[in-house]
């Protein structure tokens, strides 16, 4: 699932804001990004934001704010030594040296320094941490947004698969008795005086119900349709999810090498095209 949060951070001299962003993504990939003056940030952020989250891509950003952009003066005495420098070269070359205020101006621009120093990260990694935490607050609201969004949509797909499974089962509740009258048809059309009550024509029935049987792979749709809706109201189920939507398909398939009739083959494929909808979803959800 998407989802942003910001935090700012205040410190001596200098104003930090902490970005944090997350999209879809199956597995969590984490990415710091972090003043030079804090190396250590990457791995320690790293392990905070893996400590609240279990999906997604998400990039974290510490920058310094616009409020303290202009948190840096001029260093006079550098300006001063590098005029000096210059003239001297200037009078070694025989070439005339006259500053003007253009000059000046670089290389005042030039020498620039922050008027405070970054603190070290472990001075104010309480404070940082906590910038963390609320900017992850804030993605999290964003996901669960999102979340409640795409459960809701997942059980409306759910309540079609159960609808269907029960199209299913009824369908194939007929197969028997008409394999049963085709099978006669068919003898009767050759010229072969049997009849349902033939030990011949007994076996080849039951054999036909026993292979189209599929009383057992109902019932574990069921159950995995009534499992999967009751993992969507639990927190970070998304990977058991996975493993449902699998269970899902490997029923459905069996039904479909089952089928005898039709309408079942079709609503087979009708539940594939459901299930692989559901399966593209879950992956969004944490």
């Amino acid at each position: 699932m998407t989802g942003f949060g910001r935090a700012e951070i205040d410190l001596p001299g200098v104003r930090l804001s902490v970005e944090i962003a997350a999209v879809n993504q199956k597995n969590l990939q984490v990415s710091v990004f972090g003043p030079e003056a804090w190396p250590a940030l990457e791995s320690t952020a790293s392990a905070w934001i893996r400590a609240r989250l279990q999906r997604g891509k998400v990039t974290a950003r510490v920058t310094q704010a616009a409020a303290s952009a202009q948190t840096r003066q001029w260093d006079a005495e550098a300006v001063a030594g590098s005029l000096d420098e210059l003239s001297k070269l200037a009078g070694r070359c025989g070439v005339n040296f006259t500053p003007d205020a253009e000059l000046l101006l670089r290389l005042a621009e030039t020498s620039r320094r922050p008027t405070a120093a970054m603190p070290p990260l472990a001075e104010v990694e309480t404070v940082v941490h906590q910038a963390f935490d609320a900017a992850l607050g804030q993605l999290i609201a964003m996901r669960q947004a999102e979340g409640a969004a795409l459960a809701k949509d997942l059980e409306g797909r759910l309540a079609k698969m159960a609808a269907m499974v029960g199209e299913m089962e009824a369908a194939e509740k007929s197969a028997p008795a008409r394999h049963r009258d085709a099978l006669l048809k068919r003898l009767k059309e050759a010229g072969l005086s049997l009849d349902v009550t033939d030990e011949r024509v007994l076996k080849e029935l039951a054999l036909y119900a026993d292979r189209s049987d599929i009383t057992e792979e109902v019932v574990r749709l069921r159950s995995h349709v009534a499992q999967f809706s009751t993992e969507l109201a639990l927190p970070n189920g998304g990977r058991k999810l996975d493993f449902l939507i699998q269970e899902l398909l490997r029923e459905v398939n069996t039904i479909g090498s089952k089928a005898s009739e039709i309408a079942t083959t079709k609503l087979v494929l009708e539940a594939k095209t459901e299930i692989e909808r559901i399966r593209e979803q879950v992956q969004n959800l944490e």
